[in-house]
């Protein structure tokens, strides 16, 4: 039934009833219905008609009283609310001045949340980035990385037979994949206005835009026909690259070179798509390969095939079909590539993280360890402000405040202290954003980088709400426990023995923690300092470094003049000691092609061959620039470049492989491959190419000069400040080659710096956050101490009184911290050694479990909780008990 509308006069009566007056409200009722009675039957109705028409005009009597009693609910719920926002505003703006009053107590909370929120909401960024956000593409869900798939060549025009499950073959399977794509990250020269510039390109199969679901903001992506060797080549710009290079303007059609090659623009992609990591531009990857593919890259394609699963195929059912697909391979190939039987895909968004997964895992729990750690000191603070209000609560009792009322007043100064706390470590997770965004692999914070976002923004005030909560109800309910006669006459102290042992707690839990964390950041310290200390193989200070690359159909002869007078010119240089080339440089990070060997004359061993060597050309020079030292024979000189039979310079790791026990001098070389018997003439030093932390692979260096590369480094070592080396490499290339674009201009010891920084940021950061959790405990157990001897003075003075001497204070005192820190070791130990396993693989040269370590931490925490006891400690012994009882 539908409830009549009463008059705005019946709507002011109900302001004088409460919901449960239903007597009042039917004789209202009752008695209003009577006076329209009254008036209908005055204006000439009978009184059986007047009686209807009050009827039909207010309904039943039960209706009508069923909307007022509604009504009157209502605005009592309405009131109850605005009453308690009332008071919810109130305990606020009390709370707020109380903490202004108390600022130093206020700004060491703030300080120390800030601490914590801030190191957990800036690893949160890169954990949301890594794991939590969906890759920015339509169904990102559905994009997957395939393991080990072919890619058909054809070298010379008939296409090779794939041993492998090639990117046709999964292509056929429709109802699993709906599209797959490959793509390849290199680099190109492009000309046009201006010096010649280096641009990072994208090799990329025809469907790799609609793989990825993305299209270009201007003009068209690549058609089918255009990925077949020998049709007309186009590309697709990068947005920064069409505003740098082109200013913005109308490029479709338009023809750019690179490498001496035209290529047609056809699209210009969005300004937020950069995928794969340094693309400035995209150029189809013909589909079977040819020579001409691997241009832009060091002769070796480093490929990723990415495929879209169709609607409806999940992640088992590709994974099934792939594996159906490598059954058809040769049983040697299948055992070639286990990995790849056991794991044929996984999702994009896990392999552009790689191998970063544990240490984000490791870094954000270390962050959740800090942040206990400062709301374990800030629930120490609120508790022993408490103590000190004990007077203030149970005058607000006397006056009629509930238990409830009290609770909540507490928690807001919690809450107001949590997001000051919060907003003061949104400023350092900001100002550590680059330290953060190291972390992850250029790959991805290509797609998908750390940031401070709307998620991260929630995710703070999420943990400032639960952390204010968390480390201001203790305090609360603690404070509003207390008995108020027993405060009253404390005279406002209103301490316990109870509050004292939950402090005592905290502090154990405090110290514990910060051990974990102290063990992890000395284990990585130690770890890094050994890495450090790893060799590299070559001497990076005060060299200088630049690459080119020369187009394909460069001249033999037209690139050798290149060289030979970029080291001429560099060579003639009073401040240049030393300068030479190479293929590749070492720690550069990319492809590595490495070619199968064994000696000349001898049988295969039995267990299935020779482990693969690095394939390098190099100059004499080139050694000599990174000091790299020779071992033994000589190294290359020109007459070798036309030497027959050809000549080879190894390392010293090749050499025991190849002839343990043996002088390697004289001896030759085969590969299987093809490749001509060589002449081992000298035999250089081991150099770490892959990183300080990986082995030296076997490694062998032709002459430079006998087949120029097209990409080529030049290093040159000198007296020069690094600006100035800078500029004589750029000078020395100019003056060969004004032409020649140059790119990765920096000193070898950058080189080293970027290889080592993902290990530098994971040690720094782990160590910031053993020192704050070290700092965090220490305030802790200060705070602690300091409040018990000021609340046992009279105590001490007694024993003072008695005969104790300030030693005994100072024992006394110092004994009980000192016990403190003992409980707090033996309970951080059993999660130091969990912490430390968990840590292994970010480990170089140390052990997880090094005693050393344990013991070392242990006893560092130990002195300095003894250190931060000194002065409270010096204090009781220093009471007067004459001072004490006069105060009293």
């Amino acid at each position: 039934m539908t409830f009549p509308r009463l008059e705005p006069r019946w709507r002011r009566y109900l302001r004088f009833f409460g919901p449960d007056t239903r007597r009042d409200v039917d004789d209202e009722l009752e008695s209003h219905l009577a006076m329209r009675v009254e008036e209908y039957v005055a204006e000439g109705l009978s009184p059986a008609e007047a009686r209807r028409k009050a009827a039909e005009r207010f309904g039943s009597v039960a209706a009508t009283r069923a909307e007022c009693l509604a009504i009157a609910r209502g605005r009592r719920r309405r009131a109850a609310r605005a009453e308690r926002l009332s008071d919810l505003w109130s305990d606020l703006r009390h709370a707020l001045r109380a903490l202004w009053r108390q600022r130093v107590f206020s700004a060491a909370v703030v300080g120390t949340l800030a601490l914590g929120i801030g190191a957990t909401t800036a690893m949160f960024s890169a954990v949301d980035a890594a794991f939590l956000r969906p890759l920015p593409f339509p169904r990102p869900e559905q994009l997957v990385t395939l393991r080990n798939i072919d890619i058909p060549f054809a070298p010379a025009g008939q296409v090779l037979p794939s041993r492998r499950p090639d990117i046709g073959a999964v292509g056929a399977v429709r109802e699993i994949f709906s599209s797959v794509a490959a793509y390849a990250s290199g680099g190109l020269n492009l000309e046009g206005a201006g010096p010649p510039l280096r641009v990072g390109v994208a090799t990329v199969t025809t469907g790799f835009f609609t793989t990825l679901g993305v299209h270009p903001a201007h003009g068209r992506s690549f058609t089918g026909e255009e990925g077949r060797p020998g049709y007309a080549q186009v590309a697709v710009l990068s947005y920064g690259l069409w505003q740098r290079w082109f200013g913005g303007g109308a490029v479709l059609g338009r023809s750019i070179r690179l490498n001496d090659r035209s290529y047609t623009i056809v699209g210009v992609m969005p300004r937020s798509f950069t995928f794969p990591e340094g693309a400035d531009l995209w150029i189809p990857m013909t589909v079977p390969l040819t020579f001409a593919s691997f241009e832009p890259f060091r002769g070796f394609l480093a490929s990723q095939v990415v495929a879209r699963l169709a609607e409806g195929a999940s992640l088992g059912q590709a994974r099934a079909e792939l594996r159906l697909l490598w059954q058809r391979a040769p049983a040697e190939v299948r055992a070639s590539f286990p990995e790849a039987i056991a794991d044929p895909l996984a999702p994009l968004q896990r392999t552009l993280l790689g191998d970063r997964r544990t240490s984000l895992l490791v870094l954000l729990g270390a962050t959740v360890l800090l942040l206990l750690i400062a709301c374990a000191n800030a629930t120490n603070l609120l508790l022993t402000r408490g103590a000190g209000r004990g007077r203030e609560i149970a005058v607000r009792a006397v006056l009629g405040a509930t238990r409830q009322q009290l609770v909540r007043l507490l928690l807001a100064e919690s809450v107001i202290l949590a997001v000051a706390g919060a907003a003061a470590g949104l400023a350092l997770a900001l100002g550590s954003l680059g330290l953060i965004r190291t972390l992850l692999p250029e790959a991805m914070n290509s797609v998908a980088a750390a940031n401070i976002d709307f998620r991260v923004l929630a995710f703070a005030v999420v943990l400032a709400s639960a952390t204010g909560l968390g480390f201001g109800l203790l305090p609360a309910l603690s404070a509003a426990r207390s008995d108020v006669a027993t405060a009253m006459k404390a005279g406002g102290g209103g301490a316990t023995r109870r509050g004292d042992r939950v402090r005592r707690v905290l502090v154990v839990g405090e110290l514990a923690l910060a051990l974990t964390l102290l063990a992890g950041a000395s284990l990585m310290l130690r770890s890094f300092r050994a890495l450090l200390e790893t060799h590299p193989g070559f001497r990076s200070q005060h060299v200088g470094t630049l690459e080119l690359t020369f187009p394909a159909q460069t001249p033999r002869a037209a690139e050798l003049a290149v060289l030979d007078g970029t080291l001429d010119r560099l060579r003639g240089m009073p401040d240049i000691a030393a300068a030479g080339v190479v293929n590749d440089l070492p720690l550069r990070g990319g492809g590595r092609i490495a070619i199968t060997v064994e000696p000349e004359g001898r049988p295969t061993p039995p267990d299935g061959g020779r482990p693969g060597a690095r394939y390098l050309q190099a100059s004499a020079g080139y050694f000599h620039a990174l000091g790299i030292p020779l071992l033994a024979g000589r190294l290359m000189t020109a007459r070798d470049d036309s030497a027959a039979p050809p000549v080879v310079v190894i390392s010293a790791t090749m050499a025991r492989e190849l002839w343990p026990g043996e002088d390697p001098v004289g001896q030759r070389l085969q590969s299987p491959a093809g490749l001509a018997p060589r002449t081992v003439i000298g035999v250089v030093s081991d150099v770490r190419e892959l990183g300080l932390d990986q082995a030296p692979m076997p490694q062998m260096y032709f002459p430079v000069h006998e087949t120029p590369p097209q990409n080529v480094a030049v290093v040159a070592r000198g007296t020069l400040p690094p600006g100035a080396l800078l500029a004589a490499l750029r000078g020395a290339v100019r003056g060969a080659d004004s032409t020649q674009a140059v790119y990765d201009v920096r000193m070898m010891d950058d080189v080293m710096a970027s290889s080592l920084a993902p290990r530098r940021a994971n040690t720094q950061l782990i160590t910031a956050f053993g020192a704050l959790a070290l700092l965090l405990a220490l305030v802790g157990v200060y705070g602690v101490v300091a409040y018990g001897v000021a609340q046992r003075s009279r105590e001490l003075a007694i024993r003072a009184a008695l005969g104790a001497t300030g030693g005994n204070l100072l024992r006394l005192v110092a004994g009980e911290s000192a016990w403190l820190a003992l409980i707090g070791i033996g309970l951080g130990i059993p999660a130091t050694y969990a912490f430390s396993r968990v840590l292994a693989s970010l480990l170089y040269g140390v052990e997880p479990t090094d005693p050393a370590t344990y013991i070392g931490v242990a006893a560092a925490l130990l002195v300095a909780v003894l250190a931060a006891t000194a002065g409270p400690a010096r204090r009781a012994a220093g009471l007067n008990p004459v001072d004490v009882m006069r105060a009293e």
